[in-house]
């Protein structure tokens, strides 16, 4: 896969992981550690970051990232495809949303990137209201539209993208 953008826009991508024997199928979601100068600190987010100087293509970025932020080796499960790339809203960069649907059980080792790992059904996710929450950025306050889960707000690039998956509007 070609670079997405404009030869000097940063890219970067993610890993929707579905493991069909999690919960009827469920959807792998972590937590950023929180860190001073990182615009998604403390975050809910798919598994994921920036295209490094080494990597080939978009899918090389997210096979290297997912293994070393939750410890999953990509190359044992099936690239189901690419969702239509979006614009993080802090940063102008190119996010490409790629879905692995999960062949085995995995263990997950996470790095000092991700705080905490979590699953949600496709079932519970598709239940999941929009709601108006309010976030705490660098250098201010939002007020944005979210899913709330087991009290973890799922806002932003993650909102949008799971609106994409689940075929919703976007409401934000």
């Amino acid at each position: 896969m070609p670079a997405l953008g404009k030869p000097d826009a940063p890219e970067a991508a993610v890993a929707i992981m579905v493991d069909p024997n999690y919960g009827g199928g469920a959807i792998l979601f972590i937590r950023r550690t929180e860190r001073e100068g990182d615009p998604w600190s403390g975050q809910i987010a798919f598994p994921g970051g920036h295209r490094g100087p080494n990597d080939h293509d978009l899918r090389d970025t997210v096979v290297r990232e997912a293994r070393e932020e939750v410890g999953i080796d990509l190359h044992d499960h099936a690239c189901l495809g690419l969702l239509p790339p979006m614009h993080a809203r802090t940063r102008r960069m190119l996010v490409a949303p790629f879905v692995f649907q999960l062949k085995n059980p995995v263990k997950m080792r996470l790095n000092e990137e991700v705080a905490e790992s979590f699953w949600i059904s496709l079932s519970d996710l598709a239940a999941i209201e929009v709601s108006k929450s309010e976030v705490y950025t660098q250098h201010r306050t939002l007020n944005v539209d979210s899913y709330v889960y087991q009290a973890r707000v799922i806002w932003g690039l993650t909102f949008r993208i799971i609106n994409t998956l689940l075929d919703r509007e976007t409401v934000d």
